[in-house]
This record gives C-alpha cells, structure tokens and sequence, in this order.
C-alpha cells in the first residue's frame, strides 16, 4: 500500500509539476486594458493609412492635371511651330519670286539693249566730214 500511495503521490507530483511549467509557457492573454490599447492604435493606423492614400490620390490627380496641361502646351506649340514655317517656306517662296522677276526683267532689258547695240553696230558709220 506504500507503494501505491508513493506512487500516487508521485504521480500526481509529475501532475503538478507539467501543469505548471505549461501554465508558464502560455502568455498571459492580455487584459482589457491592453485590448482597448490596440485597438485604439489600430485605428489610428489605419486613419493615418487613410489619409496618405488621401493625399496620394490627390497628388495623382494634380499631376495628371500637370501632364493634361503640358500636352496641351506641347499641342500648342506645335500648331505654331507649323504655322511659322508654312510663313517661312512663303515668304522665301515669295522671294524667291520677287528675286527671279527682276532678274527675268533685267535680263529682258539686257538683251534688248544688245540686240540694239548690234543693229547700231550692223549699222554702217558716216564718216566724218573732212574739211
């Protein structure tokens, strides 16, 4: 009977003895306090977290205003940039015009002073009187 006994002591000792070091090796669940804590930082979190996304998505919307703006001046620029050289390409059209007529003209009126030059030349000469 001893020996029952010591080994129910025994037993209930091992018993004892795994109950407590797993009770140790559990974490204490947190108490209410510390509930409400993390829930009060979770909220925060996530409200900053709205907020960035907030101001990203306004960001994103400034900068594609920025880029609409840029193409439209890009736009702009190019139209113009046309247009003065369609002028440009006129204006030397127009010179060039100008340039060829005059020479056209003079060199209408060179050869009529050279064909008149050649009949004059054709042309016999008196001569001179002599006393």
């Amino acid at each position: 009977m001893v020996k029952m006994l010591s080994g129910r002591v025994i037993a209930a000792i091992t018993c004892f003895v795994v109950a407590a070091i797993l009770a140790g090796c559990r974490q204490p669940t947190p108490t209410e306090k510390q509930a409400r804590l993390l829930a009060a930082e979770n909220v925060e979190l996530k409200q900053k977290l709205a907020g960035q996304q907030a101001r990203m998505e306004t960001q994103q919307k400034q900068q594609a205003l920025k880029l609409q703006q840029a193409q439209w001046d890009l736009s702009k620029c190019r139209s113009r940039a046309e247009l003065l050289q369609k002028d440009l390409e006129k204006g030397i059209a127009e010179r060039v015009g100008d340039v060829t007529a005059k020479v056209i003209d003079e060199n209408s009126r060179l050869r009529k002073e050279i064909q008149r030059l050649q009949s004059e030349l054709k042309k016999p000469k008196p001569e001179p009187n002599q006393p």
